[in-house]
């Protein structure tokens, strides 16, 4: 009888990153289903749902969507229960994903392994999470060697693993043209933070004009929205690119990038270009969480170095007018665009070329 991996992603990167673990495996050797992405659909992995059911952003729209996630949690737990996987992979997303686990734990229905990818942020809030994450979790993988001290002290078996976004990477910026009249936007994929960017993203295209061609990096599932919420910018050069190579392609010819906080800050960095960070919650939901928050930045590369390397404007500092003022400031001093790169590129050295998704396919395979 074929071993059995079921795989949880609650969303595209985790979706990426899971894919880039399950493709080093020989799927016709095991039998592996889940709640994929895009990504995870290109190896043939179905499962109850599809990840972009259960994406939501902030406090307020889970509340507002909580009975439909518990439908989903549950819908999860049944398909798991009959599926009887020997290892429940899991990736990012620990709201949803703990919950599933928690459930799974309760009924004991089967016996299997649980092994979560990219640690819960207990580093920057709530870190009295770690007692609960010891009952549910077998193995965690890490991508940052700092958070290890965080899962030590609860007794949490773990593995630092480095960043798979930085496999076989070549820290090379020569490329790099600080002469580009190209401006790139990452606003985003989940529906809710775009109607919070886009006016800002619009506001900033206003204010700097059409000397400029305007790069939006987007989402497939939300590129219809994002083009209906421009189009009062038809005198502007702007480009809507949801193809992976077209994005990246832009990427690496931009002046500068405008990101919304995630993980979209590290393939920007893969680029080799400066870029911003803004971060935007909706009031309610800023105040709601803010209390709970232990570190002083948001962007990861901010938060290793323990200072701002990456320019970050957060909530009530995220304005059209205080971000395009900072744009100047970089675009009349060339040196400060190369600094930042070469700063950032310190900062990515200790976690990249680990061989990160070969370990963990490897790791998952010996544990079947």
């Amino acid at each position: 009888m074929k071993k059995k991996i079921f795989v949880i992603t609650g969303e595209a990167s985790g979706d990426l990153l899971a894919f880039n673990v399950l493709k080093n495996i020989n799927l016709n050797d095991i039998e592996v289903k889940g709640i994929p992405g895009t990504k995870l659909e290109q190896l043939n992995i179905d499962g109850p749902f599809k990840n972009s059911d259960i994406t939501f952003f902030g406090i307020i729209d889970v509340l507002k969507n909580i009975f439909f996630i518990k439908k989903k949690i549950n819908q999860a737990v049944d398909y798991i229960e009959k599926f009887k996987p020997d290892i429940v992979f899991s990736v990012d997303s620990p709201d949803f994903v703990f919950r599933v686990i928690k459930l799974l734990k309760k009924n004991n229905k089967f016996k299997t392994k649980f092994f979560h990818y990219v640690a819960p942020s207990i580093w920057a809030w709530r870190e009295s999470r770690g007692h609960k994450i010891k009952k549910l979790l077998d193995k965690l993988y890490l991508l940052f060697e700092f958070e290890k001290k965080y899962f030590d002290k609860y007794l949490i078996n773990n593995i630092f693993v480095g960043h798979p976004f930085f496999e076989n990477f070549d820290f090379n910026y020569s490329a790099y043209n600080s002469e580009s009249k190209i401006i790139t936007f990452c606003p985003g994929s989940r529906r809710s933070e775009l109607e919070v960017l886009l006016p800002i993203f619009k506001n900033i295209i206003k204010i700097l004009g059409k000397k400029y061609t305007y790069h939006f990096a987007v989402n497939k599932n939300t590129e219809d929205f994002i083009k209906k919420k421009l189009l009062g910018l038809n005198d502007f050069n702007i480009f809507i690119a949801s193809n992976e190579k077209e994005k990246i392609d832009y990427f690496k010819r931009s002046l500068i990038a405008v990101a919304k906080s995630g993980t979209i800050s590290l393939d920007l960095c893969k680029s080799q270009i400066p870029f911003f960070t803004i971060y935007k919650f909706k009031w309610l939901n800023y105040f709601l969480i803010r209390p709970f928050v232990k570190v002083k930045f948001v962007n990861i590369i901010n938060i290793i170095a323990e200072k701002e390397i990456i320019p970050e404007f957060i909530q009530g500092n995220c304005t059209p007018e205080k971000i395009v003022k900072k744009i100047y400031t970089y675009i009349d001093n060339k040196d400060k665009l190369i600094k930042m790169i070469d700063e950032y590129n310190f900062v990515i050295k200790s976690f990249s070329n680990k061989d990160t998704s070969q370990k963990i396919s490897n790791d998952l395979m010996d544990n079947l």
